[in-house]
């Protein structure tokens, strides 16, 4: 949801602004703001980026900024997309190299996730200490960093006298009761020092920072339909994660690779997300690598491209599952088109040629059934300049509902339309005709940050719900694959499980680049290394099929593979 309240008539560069609820573009000058609204609390997260925090004392003062500025984003949901694996990418035979081994000493790998079970001795050298550097848990309230504002820092010496405790969580009480982050922790950066069963991830000597990341808000989750049940975070929420992460890294001068195993469908898909705008940016950073989990929607059946001529139309069907209590479709088309639509539900009633209000929400009720649908246009987007439309639609019908795309400014005619991912909505909730193309989830969908699919390394078949490119503006992604079927990985409270999915992938890759990172940086074989020269390397090195075009879709420049990338360099 947009609002636009007017222009804030302050003269400076224009800025981006970060709410812990909202997301805000070009507010001008921080200081006058602090002056403006007292009561509010303004901090930097990075450069030209805050988070505005609202006491519950301050409500009518937020709801006078919200008069004063041009440009209010509602914060978009994000889910989780979740050995002989090293072995096939090349990674763990840098363990015992002859000629200098590389197991990620003195690098840092970060993540924005679910949290870490720390008591877990995968995460702890010989002699019981932990390798964590610190976790900020999001969720516990009474120490937080200075400032964010929220959460509870647990620092190295806090989680070393909590595994010395009788009970560990009374003194350090952070859990990972999803155990998503525990997972990801593990196999990029595990190692058994016990020999019990000698598991070691991608990089086991690399530290570890942990951020547990708050479930999304009451008000978000039910303006998305999403179940309560199901696990949900924030853009703002992963984006200040991110930048802890860096000022770690920053604090202990050490290179750092971010893993980030979550996605989301609600948006253009095309790097214009505050998010993505974020990321591209963190990508000529030095010393630090983001990787990203390309999402596991390509056979989800959630995304629809289409044409439509001048003065002509499409159908576009969805089927309605059973069960199902609502949703959001988030369609967009390049500023050269303009499209209207119409709504027509399973009974038969239809909601003709809604017109275009710019950012106004339109509500319609269906007499003969419990169904409402809100539609907003937001022509033009206020960060790319596209026609976005919001289709919300509560307590639908199940069956057959059809969208008819009317073409009123035509250039070229394409339209993209999302559905949420899978454990938003019920899965069989899809279009009729789906395009598993253009299904990297953001924030994967910028140009810059490394994007990670998954195959299976046993029949080195793509794996079939790995997100696939290009991007509605043309960028191949992902941009490389990697295992991520059937991996194994700790599990929360000790033991082993296997996932599949592109964030498995992800955190292999992730444990690649801190070898590359020990490599070029800790080493001190490359004096130059971020983002985009990692991807570069990696791309050139990645293992490529016979008979196969590259780049493409499904694979991007082919199979990660960090032997062949160090070699080339």
């Amino acid at each position: 949801m947009n609002f636009y309240k007017g222009v804030l008539k302050i003269e400076e560069n224009g800025n981006i602004y970060i709410l812990m609820n909202y997301a805000l573009r070009d507010i001008k000058n921080v200081e006058l703001l602090k002056s403006a609204f007292p009561k509010l609390i303004f901090k930097q997260v990075a450069s030209y980026i805050y988070t505005v925090q609202v006491p519950k004392e301050s409500e009518q003062e937020f709801v006078r900024l919200q008069q004063v500025i041009n440009f209010i984003l509602e914060p978009t949901p994000f889910g989780l997309n979740v050995t002989n694996a090293l072995e096939v990418s090349n990674i763990s035979i840098f363990h015992n190299y002859p000629y200098g081994e590389l197991r990620g000493r003195g690098v840092l790998i970060g993540f924005v996730d679910t949290g870490i079970d720390y008591t877990n001795t995968l995460f702890q050298n010989a002699d019981g200490t932990t390798r964590i550097i610190s976790i900020w848990d999001q969720t516990i309230q009474g120490n937080p960093p200075e400032t964010y504002g929220y959460g509870s820092i647990y620092s190295q010496r806090d989680i070393n006298a909590a595994l010395q405790a009788e009970d560990p969580f009374s003194i350090v009480p952070s859990r990972d009761e999803i155990g998503h982050g525990t997972f990801l922790a593990g196999i990029a950066a595990g190692n058994d020092q016990t020999n019990i069963d000698g598991f070691a991830g991608g990089a086991p000597d690399s530290s570890i920072v942990m951020v547990k990341l708050r479930q999304v808000s009451a008000r978000i989750r039910d303006y998305h339909m999403i179940n309560k049940e199901v696990p949900a975070y924030q853009d703002t929420d992963i984006l200040t994660g991110i930048n802890y992460l860096l000022e770690v890294a920053y604090d202990l001068n050490r290179p750092i690779v971010i893993c980030i195993g979550m996605g989301s469908n609600y948006g253009p898909h095309n790097g214009t997300e505050i998010l993505e705008i974020f990321l591209q940016e963190l990508s000529i950073a030095p010393n630090v690598i983001t990787v990203i989990a390309a999402g596991n929607e390509a056979n989800s059946g959630h995304h629809y491209r289409g044409e439509v001529a001048l003065g002509m139309s499409e159908v576009v069907e969805i089927n309605v599952g059973e069960n199902e209590s609502g949703f959001i479709m988030f369609m967009m088309t390049a500023s050269v088109n303009r499209l209207r639509i119409s709504i027509r539900s399973p009974l038969g009633q239809v909601i003709e040629s809604i017109p275009i209000l710019s950012q106004q929400d339109q509500t319609y009720s269906f007499n003969l059934e419990r169904a409402i649908a809100t539609v907003t246009y937001r022509y033009p987007s206020f960060l790319s300049g596209d026609e976005q439309i919001v289709i919300r639609l509560q307590n639908p019908t199940p069956g057959i509902w059809s969208l008819v795309i009317l073409g009123e400014i035509i250039v070229d005619g394409v339209f993209h339309i999302w559905l949420p991912r899978r454990d938003f909505i019920e899965n069989t909730t899809r279009f009729l005709r789906p395009d598993p193309n253009t299904t990297v989830q953001i924030p994967g969908t910028q140009r810059f940050s490394l994007i990670v699919g998954a195959y299976d390394y046993i029949d080195d078949s793509v794996y079939i719900a790995s997100g696939r490119g290009p991007t509605p503006n043309g960028v191949i992604k992902p941009n490389i694959i990697a295992p991520g079927v059937n991996i194994q990985g700790p599990s929360p409270g000790g033991g082993f499980t296997t996932y599949t999915g592109t964030s498995a992938a992800a955190a292999i890759t992730a444990s690649a680049c801190a070898l590359l990172l020990q490599w070029a940086v800790v080493d001190k074989n490359s004096p130059y290394m971020n983002t985009v020269i990692a991807t570069g390397i990696l791309v050139k090195g990645a293992r490529r099929q016979k008979n196969v075009m590259y780049p493409n879709n499904l694979e991007g420049y082919g199979r990660l593979d960090l032997q062949s990338s160090i070699a080339d360099i």
